[in-house]
C-alpha cells in the first residue's frame, strides 16, 4: 500500500474547497443583500399608502392588501401603478 501524499493533489483540492466556500459566501452575502432590499422596499410602500389620502377608500384596503400578501411585486406594482392614484394631504 502507498501512503505517499501527492502535493499537486492536496493543493487542487484545497483550491477546490476555497472556491465552493467563497462562492457559498458570496451567495449568502447576495441573498442577504437581496432580502434588506426587499424589507427597504415593503417599508416603504407600505408607509406611502398608510399616509396617502385616496378618492375611493376601498383603493387603500386594496392596495395594503396587495402589498402585504404579494411580497415583492405587491410593492413594486404599488409604486408605479397606485402611489399615482393617492394624495398626501397637506
Amino acid at each position: 500500500m502507498d501512503t505517499t501524499v501527492d502535493p499537486a493533489a492536496d493543493a487542487a483540492a484545497a483550491a477546490a474547497t476555497t472556491g465552493v466556500l467563497a462562492f457559498g459566501v458570496g451567495m449568502v452575502i447576495f441573498f442577504w443583500i437581496l432580502g434588506i432590499l426587499g424589507l427597504i422596499l415593503f417599508i416603504w410602500a407600505l408607509v406611502d399608502c398608510i399616509r396617502r389620502q385616496f378618492t375611493n377608500p376601498n383603493d387603500k384596503v386594496l392596495w395594503l392588501v396587495l402589498i402585504i400578501l404579494i411580497g415583492w411585486i405587491g410593492p413594486i406594482l404599488y409604486l408605479i401603478i397606485g402611489r399615482k392614484k393617492g394624495t398626501i394631504p397637506a
